[in-house]
């Protein structure tokens, strides 16, 4: 039997009254808290060491990443200065004709690139139209190609005529 239980049995029998007893709980404000004071002074002073460590790692990391790229021009300006053949080649292809001469045995190609866009899907009334525009290198360009693929007369003609114009 639990003491609740003893304590009903035991007013049920006396034909005693049961009281009622109220409790009252009062939580203290906030300003009348007395908290410790902590100095927080050495926490503020390891994060500042903290974060100047960090901020210079990051410009020693700058600083190497810059010096090491300058080196690298360097090294790579000493090495075409007295290239090897795979420094030759690899410098023709960055440079114009005048440095990149072609070895003995080897296939170059020469690639067209037309000034007139979507130029075999055009008529050659539509070329016509559009050769005024052009300069007297990209018109060559225009006659190379057109000789070897269509040979259209009419446009071979028109870009003959205006080549001896320019």
């Amino acid at each position: 039997m639990s003491t609740q239980e003893l304590a009903m049995e035991a007013n049920e029998g006396s034909g005693a009254q049961r009281r009622v007893v109220e409790l009252e709980l009062k939580l203290p404000k906030l300003e009348e808290l007395k908290l410790p004071k902590v100095n927080l002074e050495p926490a503020r002073a390891v994060a500042e060491q903290v974060l100047l460590t960090g901020l210079g790692v990051g410009v020693l990391v700058a600083r190497g990443v810059v010096y090491a790229v300058k080196a690298a021009n360097q090294a790579g300006a000493e090495a075409a200065k007295n290239p090897s053949p795979v420094v030759k080649r690899l410098l023709g292809l960055v440079r114009g004709k005048e440095s990149a001469k072609a070895t003995p045995g080897e296939i170059r190609m020469k690639v067209p690139v037309l000034p007139i866009d979507n130029y075999d899907n055009l008529t050659a009334v539509e070329i016509l139209e559009r050769l005024a525009q052009l300069s007297a290198g990209q018109l060559r360009v225009v006659q190379e190609y057109e000789r070897d693929h269509k040979a259209r007369a009419k446009v071979l003609k028109a870009v003959d005529q205006r080549l001896t114009q320019s």
